[in-house]
């Protein structure tokens, strides 16, 4: 117990930092509990310690040994509290002393010669910074921007290398820091969310781009880039539908730089950008003036972007994207068709969008360019599930467009360029539009069992065209008596006995009989089948 303490007594001192007033509050309002004896040890593990601290409320706080920025406490704190403080003062006095700590925290840090070393080859650089004006956290794009930035410098560039589980440790007391520094407000505290997490989405891309090597390190920030896009989505629209006060103008206006640096390649996580972008002007930035500007900077720049690279797509996307939203549907459809069938992950965003749109026909378009490029897709997709993921997630979209468009036939085509991936909501579709000699005749050329096959099914279509069932019958008889077992043989007169009955409803009996009579002769050495023929009273005995 006496390492784990001296070795968070070490990090609690580099986290909480004695020139700053919150850090330094922190610290002297939890020493002041401890020496208090407001303090009661509940629980000592190896990496944690539980206590109650009697602050204006009782509170219980557990104290990571470990990674110090993971404690808890019931006071909701975002990060180290003072009751964690009182806590870690309370079991550090047990085996070292208090003062000694505080003396070392307050005191100047002492450079190693390489670290002196190092501020001196960065002279220039620290004579900048103190040129200088200090980081105000004040309610502006800039600020928050460069708070995020030195942040990001100060808890996670410093630790590019480490094992990842500490990367993912050191990002964490990252978040913490940023979300410390929150305004109270509720309408600024999504925006700062916002500000924050896009920002730290940029930043984690350029560790991407600067670190490609590493690959081990890479993963971490892949892993964070996604995270972030899906936080980021989940914000936009509350962001958009919440009343903004005037002040907020300036913050919307500030980022537009920043968002076209989306469309810039490089870094990877194509779709996560772009898709994030398409969010951001769909419903944060509504201006339109704003939108015609940035669909003709885009215009302007496509041409320079060599086609097939990934910025042209890119660019082409959101250039579709912001004539969809100004309502100029031939232009976006112009530039839909330059696109190849790597773009068919990008269609479900817009038929999602068109699909809450009052001119529901707009979508088509779109619904037709899957349809033409999507077996191509999918044959370069070379994981069976990532093709039936795709195949499903579009289904339940396009399905839903068709109908209330009334356009099953772009339906029924999406449904035979997907097989056999979407194999039985084919089945169902021919099904309830009434094509039954489609129907069979998918499942034959699918080798579809009858026995997979809704009995309910099979009824209805010998109620309403018995003889079109037939050739799901002939092709299980076959299916079973190639098995050469009993019980398959067994069921091969069961189907030959529901024959019957269908070519007796049509009058056709003599078919039947000469149909009898060829599989009897044609399987006269498969002794067990004639005896099942026979006990079945489907030939002589």
């Amino acid at each position: 117990m006496e390492r784990e303490l001296l070795l968070v007594g070490e990090r609690l001192a580099e986290l909480l930092e004695a020139g700053n007033p919150e850090d330094s509050d922190v610290v002297n309002q939890g020493l002041q509990l401890y020496r208090q004896g407001l303090v009661v040890i509940k629980e000592e593990a190896a990496d944690t310690v539980a206590a109650e601290v009697q602050d204006e409320t009782r509170h219980k706080a557990r104290l990571n040994l470990l990674f110090p920025q993971e404690g808890s406490c019931t006071c909701d704190s975002r990060f180290i509290c003072r009751h964690q403080m009182a806590v870690f003062f309370a079991v550090y006095s047990e085996h070292a002393s208090v003062s000694d700590w505080l003396n070392e925290w307050k005191a100047p840090k002492i450079e190693s010669a390489a670290q002196a070393l190092q501020q001196v080859k960065r002279a220039s650089e620290l004579l900048k910074q103190a040129e200088e004006t200090p980081i105000i956290l004040d309610k502006s794009y800039p600020s928050w921007k460069q708070f995020v930035d030195v942040t990001f410098s100060e808890h996670v560039e410093p630790h590019i290398g480490e094992p990842n589980y500490m990367i993912e440790n050191h990002i964490q007391t990252y978040f913490k820091r940023l979300s410390s520094k929150a305004p109270m407000e509720r309408e600024w505290k999504l925006l700062y969310q916002f500000v924050t997490q896009f920002c730290t989405m940029q930043l984690t891309l350029r560790m991407i781009q600067l670190h490609k090597s590493q690959t081990q390190t890479i993963r971490v920030f892949y892993a964070l880039a996604v995270d972030l896009a899906e936080e980021l989505h989940e914000t936009v629209q509350p962001l958009s539908r919440q009343a903004r006060p005037f002040a907020f103008d300036p913050f919307v206006f500030s980022i537009k730089e920043d968002v076209a640096k989306l469309l810039d390649g490089g870094f990877g996580l194509e779709y996560e950008k772009i898709d994030l972008y398409r969010e951001i002007w769909s419903y944060l930035f509504s201006n339109s003036s704003w939108r015609k500007e940035e669909l003709e900077r885009i215009k302007e720049e496509l041409p320079d972007k060599y086609t097939g690279t990934t910025e042209r797509t890119s660019y082409s996307l959101a250039a579709i994207h912001l004539s969809l939203l100004e309502n100029q549907d031939k232009q976006a459809i112009e530039l839909l068709h330059e696109l190849k069938k790597d773009a068919c992950p990008y269609i479900f965003y817009w038929l999602n969008l068109l699909s809450e749109s009052d001119n529901r026909s707009r979508g088509i378009p779109f619904i037709e360019f899957i349809i033409a490029n999507v077996q191509e897709f999918l044959a370069d997709l070379s994981d069976y599930y990532q093709r039936v993921d795709f195949v499903r997630t579009f289904t339940t979209l396009i399905s839903s467009c068709c109908y209330k468009l009334k356009r099953t036939d772009l339906l029924e085509k999406f449904y035979r360029a997907t097989l056999p991936h979407s194999y039985w909501n084919y089945a169902n579709f021919l099904f309830e539009q009434g094509h039954y000699k489609k129907w069979v005749e998918m499942h034959i050329y699918s080798e579809i069992s009858i026995d997979l096959i809704s009995s309910e099914s099979i009824k209805e279509v010998v109620s309403k065209e018995p003889e079109l069932i037939l050739p799901l019958y002939y092709h299980a008889v076959q299916e079973k008596v190639s098995l050469k077992n009993r019980p398959a043989y067994k069921q091969a007169v069961r189907y030959l006995k529901k024959m019957r009955t269908i070519y007796k409803k049509t009058k056709k009996e003599d078919t039947f009989e000469r149909y009898i009579l060829y599989v009897a002769d044609s399987t006269k050495r498969l002794r067990a089948f004639q005896e099942e023929l026979k006990r079945g009273k489907l030939i002589d005995v």
